[in-house]
């Protein structure tokens, strides 16, 4: 037999047991998946369902791939990538223990869920910019909603796989047709509901026989009860729109030509050229206050600001208020201020080669280089009170939050002096260092810090 058929009967075969267990690693919090390690003298719980459920996404997606687009098909070194991404959120998630219960775990298993689609699309080649790029929210919308329920007819239809071709007779006409096993499976079902009637009259009619099948079904009943058949069952039932969509999502994607999404990216395109009509005097302008602002802010704050960095807190204010106050307010204005930028991207008018005047690549390249002094001052914050009062995990993520903007802001400044975007470059780094600062995070709780 023909491997590819292979593979799509296999694919067609695990995506039931694969929404099942999705349900019952990552939705049933049960204490059977967490293994407690002791280190040094402490004990920690690390929840394993996570990154196992990652494997089994990456295997059964691999199977529908290479079941549609041949045996033969070849990962790239993008798809590659995002695999080891979606394996490594779901290990972080793993860190489970009472510490940092409810911090990283939930960041780290949005992360892979992320991982997980966006694998699959890159997978089979379905980016809407062709490699990751600023379509990146679209792509994801793209493989979150559109091709998993656009694809949830898809399990239905590609049993066809298992249908054999029919051959002629030697008389040239059609051989009589297969044994169909969808008839008999109905038939089973019929001939037990019969059966079950059946030895109800029976059981009303001899009381030794209603006695011999009410041990037998009392005896039933506390194994069931003991297995927690009612949660199995539940499972069973949710487990089957989760087959439709997690299905529906590989399948889908694995037969596209990319055509479609290169219409869509054509005509996001077309959209966003059409935006651009905001005079340039306009976007000075804007960009501007923006600009003079931070730099009156700067100037009024300074002596404040700074003390991050040689320790020195205000007289009468305790170092934690210190540290938290304007935190989180800092880390908003240059969440803001990358709006701003997009803003500008976006409908701000353009030469013909798309290309920004000198002006406005000055105005946005200071309000970058502000938001890099933004993140540098939230990062002194974070850094003096964790110095002072050690680690937890929201402490390190606010860490990680204010690193990535501050990388964004650079990748920024660059593209806009470079004529050429560097999405890429930050999608992979705020990647890699959230998984980077997570597995920091595991090490520090191991070691007690």
């Amino acid at each position: 037999m023909d491997k590819k058929i292979i593979f799509q009967r296999l694919g067609v075969v695990l995506a039931y047991p694969l929404a099942y267990l999705y349900l019952r690693l990552l939705v049933t919090f049960s204490e059977e998946f967490y293994i407690p390690v002791s280190i040094g003298s402490g004990e920690f719980k690390y929840n394993i369902a996570y990154p196992i459920f990652a494997l089994l996404f990456i295997a059964v997606n691999e199977i529908i791939r290479r079941g549609r687009r041949g045996f033969d098909a070849r990962l790239t070194s993008g798809t590659k990538f995002w695999y080891v991404i979606t394996f490594l959120a779901g290990l972080t998630a793993t860190i489970a223990s009472e510490e940092v219960f409810g911090d990283i775990e939930v960041v780290s298993l949005f992360a892979m869920h992320l991982g997980a689609v966006y694998s699959v699309l890159v997978s089979n080649d379905l980016l809407l910019g062709g490699k990751t790029s600023g379509f990146i929210p679209a792509d994801l919308i793209h493989g979150f909603y559109v091709k998993s329920f656009a694809g949830f007819p898809n399990f239905v239809v590609d049993w066809k796989c298992f249908a054999k071709p029919r051959k002629e007779g030697e008389d040239g006409t059609e051989a009589a047709p297969k044994k169909n096993h969808l008839s008999a499976v109905l038939f089973i079902i019929i001939m037990s509901v019969l059966m079950i009637i059946s030895v109800c009259l029976m059981a009303s009619i001899d009381k030794d026989i209603g006695i011999f099948f009410e041990n037998i079904f009392d005896d039933l009943e506390k194994y069931l009860v003991g297995l927690r058949a009612e949660e199995i069952i539940s499972r069973m039932i949710f487990a089957i729109p989760v087959c439709f969509y997690l299905y529906g999502l590989m399948s889908r994607s694995a037969k596209s030509d990319g055509e479609r999404e290169k219409r869509v990216a054509a005509g996001l395109l077309r959209t966003k050229g059409r935006g651009k009509t905001v005079s340039s005097a306009l976007v000075y302008a804007a960009a501007g206050i923006f600009v003079i602002g931070y730099i009156l802010f700067f100037i009024k704050r300074l002596t404040y600001m700074l003390g991050g960095f040689a320790g020195d807190v205000p007289d009468g204010m305790l170092v934690s208020r210190y540290a938290q106050e304007g935190f989180w307010q800092m880390v908003g204005i240059a969440a803001v201020n990358m709006c701003v930028y997009i803003a500008i991207i976006l409908l701000g008018k353009t030469d013909s080669d798309g290309k920004f005047a000198l002006p406005a690549k000055i105005l946005v390249t200071l309000l970058m280089i502000e938001n890099i002094i933004f993140s540098v001052i939230s990062m002194s914050k974070i850094g003096l009170y964790y110095s002072i009062y050690g680690y937890t995990p929201k402490r390190i993520l606010a860490m990680w939050a204010t690193l990535s903007l501050g990388f964004a802001a650079l990748m920024t400044i660059i593209t806009v002096h470079r004529g050429k975007p560097h999405f890429r470059a930050g999608v992979i780094f705020t990647t890699v260092s959230y998984i980077a600062i997570c597995i920091l995070s595991a090490v520090l709780v191991a070691v007690g810090a």
